[in-house]
């Protein structure tokens, strides 16, 4: 066995790549075999947590433009 560090990097990376590969064939196999209903539900259990700004008319765009506004005015 070779003791060179870039032939144990190639062989690393290889092999690092071919698992990827696996991985990914599987992924694309189980999306292959899922079914509208489980998809469904996977999808309602992503859903977004409700709630999560303090001001809900806020975008926060208006009010970084004013900060950037007092700095420039100083």
């Amino acid at each position: 066995m070779s003791s060179d560090p870039l032939t144990l990097k190639d062989k690393d990376r290889a092999l690092y790549f071919a698992r990827w590969e696996a991985v990914e064939a599987f992924k694309a196999q189980e999306l292959a075999a899922m079914t509208d209903e489980q998809a469904r539900e996977i999808i309602q259990r992503l859903g977004a947590i409700e709630g999560w700004r303090e001001r809900p008319d806020w975008s926060g765009l208006v009010e970084q433009q004013a900060i950037f506004q007092k700095g420039r005015g100083k």
